[in-house]
């Protein structure tokens, strides 16, 4: 079987990786100094110089790749997760190799470097893709697989064999369920029998095969899970612990190395790190941009609204955004000065405290325009959850639950709940669970999408008023 030769494979990748970055190498200065013929002010450089340069810098990258731990196992992770991290070690080793360059006599050609980036991050990641899908269609023949047993017979040990059951391409076979209850033999658990108890269980990894043990158990059953180590304590099979984490809601989960202490994070603000520096210089850009280009139509609105009714053009209100902090948002004014003399309250349709023009710009959602400003200054996204007044936040973490896990995220002057036509007075427990899901699959294509979503639908949305 393969999944014997695992090594086999993982010491074949590692020299392929090696045959491929010497030949991009190769291939880049071919492509600068002979085949496109470009300009050379300073001459062809030797080719002996760069076979000697390229000897250093291919083992160099080697242990760069390998420090993204490419040449491990890893049947079940992500294809797109590998290529980026290909792509990531790419860029560090031509960043090496343009330092070194720099620091001796600077005899490596710049145009030669990107040449030399693109050939290697295209042969890698095409390698990837080849290798994947050999090993898939190996797997789709029956050959390549992995034999395993899942220890639990609770909802997390159903959704696991759900995801197995999913991804056939991972050559993942279980062989059976073992269950902590040993009333529950006999039974069958999403389609694979359960047979045996834990207290039979280093027995049945003998006699099955099975070269890896799933362990999903509930919290609750924390003793049947020690008990399960226990007993895999000497088996040869790879033990795998899948947490249960139901009982806790997950926002960007993920597990770090605190000091040697693994600690699984529950909660973490998905705006970390690039992620951060990418949606602010999003917002900057276009913030910046759209101030600039409507502010003819930011003028032409500031004098209607005052010829409209007494009172000043815009209107600052106190919401609460990111971590809690609160802020003023602008907002052009759509209500009579008197509007909250009886107590603050949701705009209703046909809501007698709105001005003339205030009915055109909550129509059209014209009257968010000055949120541009809150976005340039930082206290706002320009795609986000919709921040509210402090007084209904104090109110709704009360009886919503996870309602405050939207703040990990800066408010936005439009989002996922609004383009779907949750606005205003309409459920809040829906625009939850939506502001939610984007924060949970956040990315800057997503945020465009919600742009253009915005654009589409809001401004003739029914539920505005």
């Amino acid at each position: 079987m393969l999944w014997r030769h695992r090594q086999v494979l993982s010491t074949a990748v590692f020299a392929l990786d090696g045959l491929l970055v010497a030949g991009s190498w190769l291939g880049a200065y071919w492509l600068r100094f002979v085949a496109l013929d470009l300009p050379t002010p300073l001459g062809v450089p030797p080719l002996e110089f760069h076979l000697w340069f390229g000897a250093v810098l291919t083992p160099v990258s080697l242990l760069v790749l390998r420090s993204f731990h490419l040449y491990r196992s890893a049947r079940t992770a992500r294809l797109s997760q590998e290529l980026i991290a290909l792509v990531q070690g790419v860029v560090i080793v031509t960043a090496i190799a343009g330092l070194a360059s720099f620091a001796g006599r600077g005899e490596l050609s710049r145009g030669m470097l990107l040449v030399f980036a693109a050939l290697a991050a295209g042969s890698l990641c095409l390698s990837r893709v080849v290798i994947r899908g050999g090993l898939r269609a190996l797997r789709s023949r029956g050959h390549n697989l992995r034999h395993a047993l899942v220890v639990g017979t609770g909802e997390l040990a159903e959704r696991l064999l759900e995801k197995i059951r999913q991804h056939r391409d991972y050559g993942l076979v279980v062989e059976g369920v073992v269950a902590s209850d040993p009333a529950m033999v006999g039974s069958v658990l999403g389609g694979v029998p359960v047979i045996a108890s834990i207290s039979d269980l280093s027995r049945q990894v003998e006699e099955s095969g099975a070269e890896m043990v799933y362990i999903a158990l509930p919290r609750s059953e924390y003793h049947a899970e020690r008990e399960a180590l226990e007993r895999l304590a000497d088996s040869t099979a790879a033990v795998c612990l899948v947490p249960d984490l139901a009982w806790a809601f997950t926002l960007n989960a993920g597990v770090e190395d605190f000091d040697g202490l693994p600690v699984v994070r529950v909660t973490e603000t998905p705006g970390q790190g690039w992620n951060a520096v990418n949606k602010r210089a999003f917002d900057l850009v276009f913030s910046a941009l759209g101030l600039v280009v409507l502010s003819p139509v930011l003028l032409l609105i500031a004098i209607w609204v005052r010829l409209d009714s007494p009172g000043p053009a815009l209107y600052a209100q106190e919401r609460m955004g990111m971590n809690g902090r609160r802020f003023r948002m602008l907002k052009f004014r759509t209500m009579r000065l008197d509007a909250e003399s009886q107590g603050p309250g949701w705009t209703t349709a046909g809501d007698p405290r709105r001005t003339h023009s205030g009915v055109v710009l909550r129509r059209t959602s014209l009257d968010e325009l000055p949120q541009l400003w809150n976005v340039l200054l930082g206290d706002m996204s320009l795609v986000g959850p919709r921040p509210e007044r402090p007084l209904y936040v104090e109110q709704f973490r009360a009886r919503i639950p996870r309602y405050m896990l939207r703040h990990h995220v800066k408010a936005g002057l439009t989002g996922w709940a609004q383009v779907n036509g949750l606005r205003g007075d309409t459920p809040l427990d829906e625009r939850i669970r939506y502001d939610l899901y984007y924060i949970r699959h956040w990315s800057l294509g997503f945020d465009l999408r919600i742009l253009f979503m915005t654009f589409s639908r809001v401004f003739r949305d029914a539920s505005a008023h």
